[in-house]
């Protein structure tokens, strides 16, 4: 098998969103929510938390989520609005993005490698885009696609095709796509004919009838699996 690019999930795959969410979580509740006594606090971050569940990781309309929380929980400010709550999960939840373990070391390494990489995101570009930024990972790949700026979202596997595109692989076998969902990232990526590994340990997997080509619990782990394909540039290092 010659792998040509590998594309990555942005959300738990190269940063760690449930890191993030339980630090922007703290900074919520200091700005809204009344949460004097540990077990009190204890409690809100519970109830977020299952909503951050409910909202399966990023997935869920946010106005819908925050209109939930706002109705549930105890306001500092009765007159807190929807919106108010709204404004401040899109001017702070970016500041919290975490890298994931180890993320720009792999890139760089699958970089001198001589593989394309990219990446494919469901999201608001705005949102998106500033979590990127805000980790500098712009310029460890060669292609960033976002839902929210294409007008299509995984797991149909045009947005796939379009990564592909960007990365001028003609062949979808030729890439492999990384990612923590197992419908949205493996089923998408496999219906558009990519081979697949997922990161374990942040989604339950759910998916009858679907089997990841490869496994891994770090990012790290990547470079010996490349290790253990025959592909090009290995071949060519064994060459003397």
């Amino acid at each position: 098998m010659s792998i040509e690019a590998i594309i990555f999930d942005l959300d738990n795959t190269l940063i760690n969103r449930k890191l993030a969410f339980a630090a922007y979580t703290e900074r919520f509740i200091e700005r809204f929510i009344v949460a004097e006594e540990p077990a009190s606090r204890a409690a809100v971050v519970e109830r977020i938390r299952l909503a951050d569940q409910a909202d399966q990781d990023g997935y869920r309309d946010k106005r819908e989520l925050y209109t939930e929380l706002h109705a549930d929980l105890k306001l500092k400010n009765p007159d807190t609005t929807v919106q108010e709550m709204l404004g401040f999960w899109y001017g702070q939840f970016h500041k919290f993005t975490v890298l994931m373990d180890g993320a720009k070391e792999v890139l760089s390494e699958l970089r001198s490698r001589g593989l394309k990489l990219g990446m494919i995101t469901n999201g608001s570009l705005r949102t998106q885009q500033a979590k990127i930024d805000r980790v500098m990972l712009r310029d460890y790949v060669d292609s960033i696609i976002v839902s929210g700026g294409v007008n299509v979202e995984k797991p149909n596997p045009r947005i796939f095709e379009l990564a592909l595109k960007e990365l001028d692989i003609a062949e979808p076998g030729h890439a492999c796509y990384v990612g923590d969902h197992p419908t949205n990232d493996i089923r998408g990526a496999q219906s558009a004919g990519l081979h697949t590994i997922w990161l374990e340990g942040f989604m339950t997997w759910n998916e009858a009838g679907i089997v990841p080509d490869h496994q891994i619990q770090s990012l790290r782990e990547i470079t010996g699996w490349l290790d253990r394909l025959s592909y090009p540039s290995n071949m060519e290092e064994g060459a003397s």
